[in-house]
């Protein structure tokens, strides 16, 4: 009788190292073991050599992150690879919350909590029937190139992450009685433009404008006769539109036995026609030629339509949110081109997005209609922007801390670190300002406002100028560190 009793160890000890080898375990591939991220295909590679299992072996493994190397055996153990956060699939209500937050911080200065909008300012885009007509590349597309000639600026710096979360927070809200809605996206009518002007009168110019140019003409409606909408929507859009209208809004049905005015389905093809044609006549020529000087009753229209959302009734700002921009202080400080720039050009890293789309005349008359507010004890400042000054980064590190974080972020962030001030530490901020706009504003402050002047006996630090340089010094170092972390993150 032959003695097995060490022969079996052996054979269970071969066994388990063979499944080793075939069956690499969770702790190979990661220092965690997850049990909830699902089955992967993980491969077993050699580099470019042959592998020690003559070859490459898919197999399955629970809680492994998705297909990674692992080296043979002899080789050292890789760094475990961790899945960006951009390519994991998030559970739902997590998306739901980061696209509420996003949404919180660029949309609803226009288009309110929950997106309800506000009559003769900004649609309902949580509204049930603009959804149901809507897809999600309608929307991400609106977000990304905007509404040419409206207060919808083009948001390219938002990622395909951020665009997803914020549709899928739209799309997230409970909705009574839904509709399905089918759009067909290529369908092109035919009808009568001359009889389409006519019940365009009759039925549409009352809300959204006599040539179809929405809130700027004074009006409840949005802009439907402009090209930035019309280049977007189909006319089938369009056409379901009227048919449906717009619950809970002012836009009620125009098609059929229910509708407001019993319009045929021919009526609304004379219509579409007779809205691409005026689409086609508010294309803005070459602007800047025919610009002339501004008026500040079309000015404070233009302001109404494009501003007031952020900076607040006759520019006055919110702390916290958006700064004054009727401030006795800030005008006096800031040339009619510095405002004009600072409108095209946004502030990159903040909710001012730049509107190369309003037209040359349009900027002219927001900035007639700020520099005709009155204002109390008005004062001369004079900048000159071709002064640099030479001051130490590092003495101004601690004093930027002790006299200036507290409201404008320790990295100068502003607005996104939930504190008071502005970002003066973000790179749109300083590529548009001198040295000496920042030092004239540190010595006179901003009167009526959380920013006092710190420089000379007056001041709420009696800061020297040396001491403003530093400072200065050290924004600057702040932008150049904050331009690189803008540009990885996107």
């Amino acid at each position: 009788m032959k003695d097995n009793s060490v022969r079996t160890p052996v054979k269970i000890a071969v066994g388990i190292w063979v499944l080793a080898l075939l069956y690499p375990a969770n702790w190979l591939l990661t220092d965690e073991v997850d049990y909830d991220e699902g089955v992967q295909d993980s491969r077993v590679t050699d580099g470019d050599e042959q592998s020690a299992l003559n070859g490459p072996i898919e197999v399955s493994v629970r809680g492994a992150e998705p297909p990674t190397e692992v080296q043979a055996a002899g080789r050292p153990k890789p760094k475990p690879i961790l899945q960006p956060e951009s390519e994991r699939k998030l559970p739902e209500s997590v998306v739901v919350a980061k696209g509420k937050q996003l949404f919180t911080m660029n949309c609803v200065a226009c288009h309110q909590l929950d997106a309800v909008g506000k009559v003769g300012f900004a649609p309902s885009i949580g509204n049930r029937d603009f959804l149901s007509l809507a897809t999600d590349e309608f929307i991400r597309q609106t977000i990304r190139n905007g509404r040419m000639g409206t207060a919808m600026a083009p948001r390219p710096d938002l990622s395909e992450q951020q665009l997803t979360a914020i549709i899928t927070y739209l799309r997230s809200a409970p909705v009574a009685n839904p509709v399905k809605v089918s759009v067909d996206w290529e369908k092109k009518f035919t009808g009568d433009a001359e009889a389409g002007a006519d019940k365009y009168g009759r039925y549409c110019a009352a809300c959204h404008g006599t040539k179809g140019e929405g809130y700027a003409a004074g009006v409840p409606g949005t802009g439907i006769g402009l090209p930035g909408f019309l280049s977007t929507v189909s006319d089938d859009y369009i056409l379901q539109t009227l048919k449906l209208g717009r619950i809970g809004t002012p836009m009620q049905p125009f098609i059929g036995s229910r509708g407001l005015a019993n319009l045929t389905e021919s009526d609304g093809h004379d219509l579409i026609v007779y809205l691409r044609e005026l689409g086609r006549k508010n294309v803005p020529g070459s602007d800047r030629e025919m610009a002339v000087k501004g008026d500040p009753k079309r000015g404070k229209l233009h302001f109404d339509v494009n501003c007031i959302a952020c900076h607040q009734a006759d520019g006055k700002g919110k702390v916290g949110f958006a700064p004054s921009i009727r401030n006795r202080d800030f005008l006096a400080i800031a040339s009619d081109d510095f405002i004009r720039k600072t409108i095209r050009n946004g502030r990159p890293g903040t909710a001012m997005v730049p509107r190369p789309d309003l037209a040359f005349q349009a900027v002219n008359d927001i900035i007639a209609y700020l520099r005709s507010l009155p204002i109390a004890n008005p004062v001369e400042i004079n900048v000159d922007s071709t002064l640099t000054f030479k001051g130490d980064p590092e003495e101004g590190t601690a004093k930027y801390t002790k006299y200036c974080a507290a409201c404008h972020g320790n990295d100068g962030e502003g607005y996104l670190a939930g504190v008071p001030g502005p970002g003066i530490g973000l790179a749109g901020f300083l590529k548009s300002v001198s040295d000496d706009y920042i030092l004239q504003t540190l010595r006179q402050g901003r009167i009526a406002t959380p920013m006092k002047p710190f420089i000379g006996s007056k001041g709420i630090a009696n800061l020297t100028v040396e001491d403003a340089h530093d400072i200065i010094a050290r924004l600057r170092v702040m932008g150049e560190e904050n331009a690189g972390g803008q540009a990885a993150g996107q």
